[in-house]
């Protein structure tokens, strides 16, 4: 591929935690491809990515600091990748989290998991966050969409609120905001510094409907604002199919340099 490819999705955990994760993927019938970050570097280089956002989160109260510190410390020895911190709203130290990911050189940005985490995005105790990502535009990453699966605090039913209360704030939305494709795109309308990545979503597996339905004139729309990502290494398929997903949107060729790269350096770089 001639354009530069940067991964707006990719997920590092400590190795310990990485097994349990891919123990508890595995168990569900979802292979993984078991890859620690030295490799998952490789793999991402041997496929033309120039950087890639590295996304971590703690699955409860308590964890978010050594995850943070454990990123920091990858961005530090990897540039390949643009580490996002994580915070849990039950943290004692949350404000703490947000100061250190802020001030860190090796951080790029947060990143919220509340299908996992389990709480609501609009929990007033995150406002601290949001008010602070705002004023320095550091960006933010969140799966609050409902796909593949869905619980109670997903969905753009508490999506809407939070940038409607915070309109300026530097959000990518994970999976397209898969199912809602349509919802979210609209908030693009209303939103500038809103992007939603293509993560999972057109890729070929058996183990749930990856299928993007979207309306095409506003995916054309908004081509600017929409950023290749892979999910790699918790996924069921190559990198090379995570790649090939792209093209199997409705976008025009001269949309796709942006969607494998320049989009998400312009939503990477907002912040530092």
């Amino acid at each position: 591929m001639e354009e530069p490819i940067v991964d707006m999705h990719v997920h590092l955990f400590p190795p310990q935690m990485f097994e349990a994760v891919w123990n508890f993927f595995e168990s569900h019938d979802w292979r993984v491809h078991r890859q620690h970050v030295a490799q998952v570097a490789n793999t991402l280089r041997d496929h033309g990515v120039v950087a890639a956002a590295a996304l971590t989160y703690p699955h409860k109260k308590g964890v978010a600091r050594f995850l943070n510190e454990f990123m920091a410390g990858v961005g530090a020895e990897f540039p390949l990748f643009r580490p996002f911190a994580c915070v849990h709203v039950e943290d004692d130290d949350l404000k703490e989290s947000v100061e250190f990911a802020l001030n860190s050189p090796h951080i790029y940005g947060f990143k919220f998991q509340p299908l996992v985490q389990r709480f609501d995005v609009n929990d007033p105790r995150l406002d601290y966050l949001y008010a602070a990502c705002r004023e320095r535009q550091f960006p933010i990453t969140m799966h609050i969409g409902t796909a593949p699966y869905a619980n109670e605090f997903v969905g753009v039913y508490y999506f809407a609120p939070l940038m409607k209360k915070f309109p300026e704030l530097r959000v990518c939305v994970a999976h397209m905001g898969g199912y809602e494709f349509d919802d979210f795109l609209k908030l693009l309308g209303d939103y500038p510094n809103l992007y939603l990545d293509t993560t999972m979503i057109n890729v070929k597996t058996d183990l749930f409907d990856a299928t993007w339905r979207g309306d095409e004139k506003m995916l054309i729309q908004f081509a600017d604002r929409i950023c290749f990502g892979s999910d790699w290494p918790n996924v069921p398929y190559s990198y090379r199919e995570a790649l090939d997903s792209v093209k199997r949107f409705p976008l025009p060729p001269d949309a796709q340099p942006g969607v494998y790269g320049k989009n998400a350096l312009r939503f990477l770089d907002s912040g530092k």
